[in-house]
């Protein structure tokens, strides 16, 4: 599944280039491309039926849809990232170059890894409300119009979320236990990164049956802003206004209702509802010796 806007175009100039080696190869293989929102998770789910491999080529969102096509079906979920963020990749430890994502799919060793479900919407990397939500608002609304590429435009998108930064009331719950916060926004994390390298979550892991819920309380705009470069090594785990929690079973209300994002994608509103799905689909990795 290839999708071909993804990178702002480099999506089919990429999927040409793997025809081609993949055609030198004598690969069996077909290729789709995307033509709308969902399309992936229509394509995936009719691939799953005949493939023991299905692969994604486009940006977070576009593996997400994918996940979302097979990850109850036998099929392994493969890899190239040629997006914005590309967190699956540095969650998963993949080659960001399309050909040694390749490379990696063909030698065909492959992990268990974690779902999150909301209610009928699956991810892999993380759900999210509030700041973060706004940050890829603005990148989606600028796509074309701006000249910066992949974790830059995100990081612009942050600079310009700053002016109207808002905090809310939220009821947190998690495993049966109640927090009421003041926040700016939550990210419930199966991976460490987010916001194309953004090391939000340090301890989440995506094989450990838990969730990671990052809560950055009612911060002024000059201290996200200071605060901001220390997330990308992780060394905002001390702040007095980041708190973590970990569960299987994560519930969030607010009074009133915000989008969802969803690896990047955003969906519907809250509230946002959501259960782990053990071990629940197959990714193909680099091996142990082959980790970047």
């Amino acid at each position: 599944m290839a999708n071909p806007c993804a990178g702002r175009g480099r999506g089919f100039k990429t999927a040409q280039r793997l025809e081609n080696f993949l055609r030198e190869r004598n690969v069996d293989y077909q290729m789709f491309f995307t033509e709308r929102p969902n399309h992936a998770t229509e394509l995936a789910q009719q691939a799953a039926k005949k493939h023991s491999v299905v692969v994604a080529l486009g940006g977070d969102g576009t593996i997400t849809e994918v996940l979302e096509g097979i990850w109850q079906s036998s099929a392994h979920l493969g890899i190239i990232p040629a997006g914005t963020g590309n967190d699956y990749a540095r969650g998963l430890q993949l080659p960001f170059d399309p050909m040694k994502a390749l490379e990696v799919i063909l030698q065909g060793y492959s992990t268990k890894i974690d779902v999150g479900v909301d209610r009928d919407k699956v991810f892999g990397v993380l759900a999210s409300i509030g700041f973060p939500v706004t940050v890829i608002e603005y990148v989606n609304q600028c796509r074309d119009s701006s000249w910066l590429r992949g974790p830059l435009a995100i990081l612009g998108g942050v600079v310009q979320t700053l002016r109207s930064l808002k905090s809310f009331q939220a009821q947190v719950t998690i495993d049966g236990n109640q927090y009421d916060v003041t926040t700016v926004g939550i990210l419930v994390m199966n991976m460490p990164y987010g916001g194309g390298g953004l090391k939000f979550a340090p301890q989440a892991k995506y094989d450990d049956g838990l969730l990671t819920v990052v809560v950055i309380e009612d911060v002024t705009r000059f201290d996200l802003a200071k605060s901001l470069p220390l997330v990308y090594s992780g060394k905002h785990v001390n702040h007095p206004k980041v708190k973590f929690y970990q569960g299987k079973s994560i519930s969030i209300d607010i009074l009133d209702q915000l989008p969802k994002m969803f690896d990047g994608e955003i969906r519907w509103n809250t509230p946002l509802t959501i259960d782990i799905q053990p071990m629940a689909t197959s990714v193909i990795v680099p091996t142990p010796k082959e980790h970047i």
